[in-house]
């Protein structure tokens, strides 16, 4: 295949990739309401279900909507963009390593979504509550600006979703022999410790309990991803044998 009909069949993946998250954002679009008030019922539960917001900009509402339908759009499709950027590169690898992609296409997914659930069900709430009602001083009333309360969420989601890629990097790793299995092991300490203070920059609230939220999960899939270096390097060691 030549250089064109490369770039004309990365020029087809990306348009079909717009595609569908554009016309996933005009579907989402056309419940801005409804997604609206999804995503603000944590502001609700924290002040009350009659809790308001300010509005700065005139344009404010408009663009939330848009952007909240944009990003959640992007959510849904991720896996699909995913391995369509992946069914370009396909072709120029080998079949294991084929398999291999498909894998971490899945499974990466699966992580970030699994960071970003995390951050909903456990930590956002619980975020907005320390900073607008435990750490409010007497006689001020805790109003957002609406563009504030979505950068806000939207950012939080954001770092504990990367966050959660971290046994996806660790492999990726592995396979590239910058790291092993058994570094990792003689290092556990070392290992922890950074992670623990990546998760105190990285929490979205100055109390213990934020931090142990993201430093939990993250210690987890740090051992999860050593043992299963551990095991892949045992399954190299064997076929190099034979």
């Amino acid at each position: 295949m030549s250089l064109g009909e490369h770039l004309e069949e990365l020029r087809t993946k990306l348009i079909q990739g717009l595609l569908l998250v554009g016309a996933l954002t005009l579907v989402f679009l056309s419940f801005g309401k409804e997604v609206h008030s999804f995503l603000i019922s944590p502001y609700r539960h924290v002040l009350g279900p009659d809790a308001k917001f300010i509005q700065i900009q005139l344009m404010a509402p408009f663009v939330i909507y848009l952007k909240s339908s944009f990003l959640i759009s992007v959510l849904f499709a991720l896996p699909i963009l995913l391995y369509l950027l992946w069914t370009f590169v396909a072709p120029a690898v080998s079949s294991k390593t084929e398999l291999w992609g498909k894998a971490v296409i899945l499974f990466s997914t699966l992580l970030f979504w699994s960071g970003l659930a995390i951050c909903w069900f456990l930590v956002f709430e619980d975020f907005l509550r320390i900073f607008l009602v435990v750490l409010q001083p007497e006689g001020v009333n805790p109003q957002l600006p609406i563009e504030e309360y979505y950068d806000i969420f939207f950012n939080l989601h954001l770092v504990f979703g990367s966050a959660f890629q971290l046994p996806i990097v660790m492999i990726l790793l592995g396979r590239l022999g910058i790291i092993s299995s058994d570094m990792l092991f003689n290092r556990w300490r070392e290992s922890v410790l950074i992670i623990a203070l990546a998760s105190a920059i990285l929490s979205p609230g100055p109390d213990v309990f934020s931090m142990c939220m993201l430093l939990v999960p993250l210690v987890f899939l740090f051992l999860l991803s050593a043992f299963f270096m551990k095991f892949m390097e045992l399954g190299e060691r064997d076929e190099q044998s034979f």
